[in-house]
């Protein structure tokens, strides 16, 4: 019987040192716990380095791809906009060259009846309705001549017969309105395309103001027949005391004289 006691004894002291204690199963939890927190922190910082690998090759693909991409997209829209706006303007201008050229024959052919009209009045209503509205055109257009000269740059003996037996002169009594004191011929500059013009500086004597208008009227408004010495002018200034209108005076005048170039 003692024995049988002995051996119970023996076998419930093997049986409690294989149970854990309570102690035990604590810091196992604990245990377990903290590798739950250090593997949530693997994956958290793993995350992190994926998210800012991510990020690197996004700003490198947006860099290297897609902001050049943007750039050659806004350049190719720039350039068709530049290509449509150069279109439009090439049929503008091609319309009115076509307006142009349709208006420079009208021109030619009732050129007689402007020239006419201009100088004294006559066979204005020949004249196309189109043309009458562009009479400072055509006037234009007539008047301008070729002035070069294959021994100079200008010829300034067209310029010279045109200033002292055409604008000097009345066109009703074509006596003499004025008397040249000096005339000074600039340097020919280039104003568009084949047109060029030269400056002229001229000092002339005027008896009164009737015969400073007559000039003018010359220079501005009236053609002259011959078509060998015909010059376009546009004055710039006109040095003239308008107080002393009836005494005689000697008057500064600055103008241009326009021509083509073969």
């Amino acid at each position: 019987m003692q024995e049988q006691q002995q051996d119970n004894q023996i076998i419930d002291r093997l049986l409690g040192e294989q149970q854990p204690s309570k102690s035990t199963k604590i810091d196992a939890l604990a245990e377990d716990n903290q590798v739950l927190i250090t593997t949530s922190r693997v994956v958290s910082i793993r995350y992190r380095i994926y998210f800012i690998v991510l990020l690197l090759v996004l700003i490198i693909f947006g860099n290297n791809i897609i902001l050049p991409a943007w750039d050659s997209f806004q350049t190719t829209q720039t350039q068709v906009g530049d290509i449509n706006l150069q279109i439009s303007s090439f049929q503008t201008k091609k319309l009115q060259s076509e307006a142009d050229q349709k208006l420079i024959q009208k021109i030619e052919t009732q050129q007689n009846d402007i020239i006419s009209c201009l100088n004294n009045r006559t066979n204005c209503a020949a004249i196309d309705p189109a043309l009458r509205t562009n009479f400072s055109f055509a006037r234009s257009y007539i008047q301008l001549n070729n002035l070069t000269d294959p021994k100079m740059f200008i010829n300034e003996k067209i310029l010279l017969a045109n200033i002292d037996e055409y604008l000097l002169r009345d066109p009703v009594t074509q006596t003499k309105n004025g008397l040249i004191n000096k005339i000074s011929i600039g340097d020919p500059k280039s104003f568009f395309w084949n047109l060029s013009y030269v400056p002229l500086q001229l000092n002339i004597t005027f008896d009164n103001k009737d015969a400073l208008l007559s000039f003018i009227d010359n220079v501005e408004k009236r053609v002259l027949p011959d078509p060998n010495y015909r010059v376009l002018y546009k004055i710039d200034t006109v040095n003239y005391d308008i107080a002393n209108y009836a005494t005689q005076q000697k008057v500064d005048i600055s103008l241009n004289a326009y021509y083509y170039t073969d």
